[in-house]
């Protein structure tokens, strides 16, 4: 019997990243997968990309926005042009191996219960070591690598759950984004993984980081205070939009505790860090009528209780992360 091969979206989203489309998009239309379509998802670039990929790529379906919409709206622009029964988003500075598509969907369709998958990446430029596998997420939903700077030969080589999906590179299910209403656009950058993910946990479908599959990303661990800004402000977005009230009762001195560890870390990074720390607050508050609204769009989609996603996190902090970002 002729195994099934689902058709996949592959949609790039791209922004003043012309040095990295030859590599990235040539390593994409070179899978050993056989039905997939690519779609580049321009945001207003001002460096002849599209002009470049419509020279060089002509059969290749290019979406032109007039101004920059972000990650997650980019994707959700090229979702309104897939066809395919998967959506596989890829940041434009990655390249993939051949099989990078071949063995998420082979994952994928062994286990209708997952609901989105990411691959292992490597770094760019140090190939013998892992950028992320996944995030692990703490109960106060802050973000951690998994993986990072650490040899590729030392972590594990079959499928794993995790938290959450990598934002560089993953492969979803088509019915499970439109039941959500496609991603979040609340989420401009940074956070969009966490936020996807969560809301993927919420309607009951599990996350597994694929080792085979893999990808090399051009990624250096780091905090700038912009964004600190968009993760702070996507954290308490999704904090406010996905905790039922009870769970957030529970959780109040863990937040408190996370608030005052951020705090300390924006006083020793400086005034740029404290500002951006207050407008993200500031935000989340001038935000609360459409957060609410969203909230209870999500809500509807409740497939689990919040002790199920919760107890899956993480309770400590990930301090050597934390010394590598403070460096």
């Amino acid at each position: 019997m002729q195994e099934r091969k689902p058709k996949v979206s592959v949609i790039v989203v791209n922004f003043n990243g012309k040095p990295y489309l030859e590599t990235c998009l040539r390593s994409v239309i070179n899978q050993n997968y056989s039905d997939f379509e690519v779609i580049l998802v321009d945001n207003d670039s001002n460096d002849g990309s599209v002009e470049y990929v419509r020279q060089n790529f002509p059969d290749m379906c290019v979406v032109v926005n007039e101004k920059n919409l972000g990650y997650s709206a980019g994707i959700n622009k090229g979702i309104e042009r897939a066809k395919g029964e998967y959506f596989a988003p890829l940041n434009v500075d990655t390249e993939v191996e051949r099989s990078w598509l071949a063995s998420m969907v082979q994952f994928m369709e062994a286990n209708p219960d997952v609901g989105a998958v990411t691959p292992k990446s490597l770094l760019y430029r140090n190939r013998d070591k892992v950028g992320v596998m996944g995030l692990k997420v703490h109960i106060t939903g802050l973000g951690f690598v998994i993986g990072y700077s650490k040899e590729d030969s030392k972590l594990p080589k079959e499928p794993f759950q995790v938290a959450a999906v990598s934002g560089s590179s993953f492969l979803i299910r088509r019915d499970i984004v439109e039941q959500m209403g496609g991603l979040n656009e609340d989420n401009f950058m940074y956070y969009d993984d966490v936020d996807l993910s969560w809301m993927v946990n919420l309607m009951g479908y599990r996350i597994y980081c694929v080792p085979d599959s893999v990808i090399y990303h051009e990624y250096e661990l780091g905090v700038s205070a912009q964004k600190l800004f968009l993760l702070e402000y996507g954290r308490w977005s999704s904090l406010i939009c996905y905790l039922k009230v009870p769970t957030f009762i529970v959780l109040l001195p863990f937040l408190v505790l996370t608030e005052t560890l951020m705090m300390g870390f924006c006083l020793i990074r400086g005034t740029g860090y404290i500002r951006a720390k207050m407008r993200a607050g500031v935000a989340v508050l001038r935000s609360v009528g459409k957060l609410m609204r969203r909230r209870r769009q999500v809500q509807r989609l409740r497939r689990v209780s919040d002790f199920s996603i919760v107890r899956r996190r993480e309770l400590n902090y990930d301090w050597g992360q934390a010394r590598l970002i403070m460096k």
